[in-house]
């Protein structure tokens, strides 16, 4: 579950930017994470619900 993920992150020391938060995928709804990696690029894991 991205709860479980969300948890993992932050247990590494990663600031989640936001999340988890529903959205639309290309074949369905989907509740994602956001974070930084160290070059600031934005990073989303995400599932399908």
């Amino acid at each position: 579950p991205i709860i479980d993920v969300k948890t993992h992150i932050e247990q590494q020391g990663v600031t989640v930017f936001e999340g988890p938060v529903q959205r639309t995928g290309a074949i369905g709804n989907i509740i994602s994470v956001y974070f930084r990696d160290l070059d600031g690029n934005l990073i989303e894991v995400s599932n399908y619900l």
